[in-house]
């Protein structure tokens, strides 16, 4: 029970959304998707060994986590869906909000502009990178927090996570440290280990 556990936490704080974020919403890799109105969509892929975890009762585990939190705090977060195949397992889940991604996982995620961003304690002293597409390709350049902080009604999304983030417009920063862009508006954070581990990321977009 303890190992079923542990990679039912996996599924949980990673999540996704794959293939641009403006197509049909799936995943290939653990992907984290930002709606436009606020709402947190994510879907987890992990390969799950045979001999440790049993898939309905790893199901039951997340079926009893999401009806322990909405009966604490309304219906603000679903479990969309919950496969295996060929040892891999997918899991969508719906969140309400920011708030709720972070509640029910335990994960610290906010989404806003920069100047709320800012409101909130945030201070983006970290290390930037401007994207910027070149001759088809995107190349991340060195910039200072004083760019990104021009324009405080920019969109923003921070995350401690090591997963990939698409958002619903252009990603013009990123902070630094363990990021890859790998589409106009997907973010890939490459970090190792898990996720309270990871660093804080900032994904600045408009």
């Amino acid at each position: 029970m303890k190992k079923i556990l542990c990679i039912t936490m996996l599924l949980i704080l990673c999540m996704g959304v794959l293939s641009g974020c403006g197509k049909k919403i799936d995943a290939d890799t653990s992907t984290v998707f930002i709606e436009k109105k606020g709402r947190i969509i994510s879907i987890d892929v992990e390969d799950l060994d045979k001999e440790y975890y049993d898939a309905s009762e790893l199901e039951d585990y997340i079926t009893t986590h999401v009806e322990t939190y909405t009966a604490e705090n309304g219906e603000t977060v679903e479990k969309a869906s919950f496969d295996v195949e060929e040892g891999i397992a997918k899991l969508r889940m719906e969140y309400d909000s920011y708030e709720d991604y972070t509640g029910f996982n335990g994960i610290e995620l906010f989404t806003g502009t920069v100047v709320t961003a800012r409101a909130a304690g945030y201070d983006f002293d970290t290390e930037f990178y401007s994207v910027v597409k070149e001759d088809g390709e995107i190349e991340q350049k060195q910039t200072t927090k004083e760019d990104v902080l021009a324009n405080d009604d920019n969109r923003v999304v921070i995350i401690k996570a090591n997963v990939d983030v698409c958002v619903p417009g252009e990603v013009l920063y990123v902070s630094a440290q363990d990021t890859k862009v790998t589409e106009k508006d997907l973010v890939s954070i490459t970090g190792e280990g898990a996720s309270e581990e990871a660093s804080l990321t900032y994904i600045i977009y408009q």
